[in-house]
């Protein structure tokens, strides 16, 4: 059984669910409790897929009966529709406090790439890719996942406040295609099943992803062909290619 802590209210309270159920105050017990089931949710998606978090399932991790469980969620797709938006806040909100304290000295998108790619989250984008799967079939859940990726264009702007000293970055083409080529790449590594020398592969995707960044930040616009940056391909002694970034 799956031990499951506490975390701070972070969501206002809703609606009990989507069938004219009358919405109930929220007390400070209730809403642990509310945020202890949806994290079993998180939990029950992590262990057994979009599908084993079923209200049975669910109340079993966390501790609760299944009346408990149905007092707050009626059904398991008002489970997934409080879950999606659960774990966009969560997740921004792990990267907002690792943010706070960025180490001395050390290149800010060498930082930023390890933070989107951060273990600390991996439960959430885990729940978070399951659910983006999903929504493919069950067309209720596309809503929910564009309000979540509403809100985290709204957050982004204060981690980048926060990250880069400079909130209008988060405006610019380059930085949106940054971040976007940054997450790309780390869910993929994420679920990506490597023969071999796993560990290897991805120090070798991170190093591209790091130099695709940097080249960002050098290209005057995004709606054109780059004329600053330029690659060029070496070919050393052995007949292993590497490339390079030569400025012209």
């Amino acid at each position: 059984m799956v031990k499951l802590k506490l975390v701070p209210p972070i969501e206002p309270p809703p609606s009990t669910g989507r069938r004219g159920a009358t919405a109930r105050r929220m007390t400070h017990k209730s809403e642990q409790t509310r945020l202890l089931i949806l994290e079993a949710a998180v939990d029950s998606v992590n262990q057994f897929g979009i599908r084993g978090a079923n209200l049975a399932r669910v109340a079993e991790i966390a501790g609760v009966t299944r009346g408990c469980l149905q007092y707050y969620f009626m059904t398991g797709e008002d489970v997934l529709i409080a879950m999606a938006r659960h774990v966009a806040r969560r997740t921004w909100e792990t990267y907002e406090a690792q943010a706070m304290n960025p180490p001395d000295g050390r290149d800010l998108i060498e930082f930023a790439i390890d933070l989107v790619g951060s273990p600390s989250t991996d439960r959430y984008r885990v729940a978070q890719l399951e659910l983006l799967t999903a929504a493919r079939t069950m067309p209720v859940l596309r809503p929910v996942l564009e309000e979540g990726a509403r809100l985290v264009e709204d957050q982004s702007k204060r981690f980048t406040a926060r990250l880069f000293g400079n909130a209008a970055l988060a405006d610019t083409p380059q930085f949106r295609a940054a971040r976007d080529l940054t997450a790309l790449v780390n869910d993929w590594m994420f679920i990506k099943i490597f023969p071999d020398e796993r560990e290897e592969r991805i120090a070798e995707v991170r190093a591209a992803l790091r130099i695709a960044l940097h080249t960002l930040w050098r290209i005057p616009s995004l709606d054109r062909e780059p004329e600053v940056v330029k690659p060029r391909i070496r070919v050393k002694a052995g007949g292993r290619a590497r490339s390079e970034i030569t400025e012209e």
